[in-house]
């Protein structure tokens, strides 16, 4: 059984499925991609804050809480630290 330095595995996207995999398996350009898809996510969500803040109506509430979560679902849920994902993506890349 292999392990990882990292506590947090990282995101393989193929064709119709993502595997997770300990970052030290992935390559530059994998390690880039993640980032990338990461950063492309966050937009999205900050971007659906945003947008909800200036046409806030219970129907845009209730679509983002089915997008993202309602509170007791986020609060309950495993949540991976962010700053430590990201933390942990640039040091593997650091490394290539």
């Amino acid at each position: 059984m292999s392990s990882s330095h990292y506590h947090i595995p990282a995101e393989m996207k193929e064709a119709n499925e993502i595997k997770f995999v300990h970052m030290e398996c992935c390559s530059a350009e994998e390690i880039k991609k993640n980032l990338l898809s990461y950063a492309q996510n966050q937009i999205r969500f900050y971007h659906d804050i945003i947008d909800l803040v200036n046409d806030t109506n219970i129907k845009n509430i209730k679509d983002f809480e089915m997008k993202y979560g309602d509170y007791e679902e986020v609060s309950q849920g495993i949540r991976i630290d962010r700053d430590a994902y990201i933390a942990s993506l640039i040091s593997e890349l650091k490394k290539r």
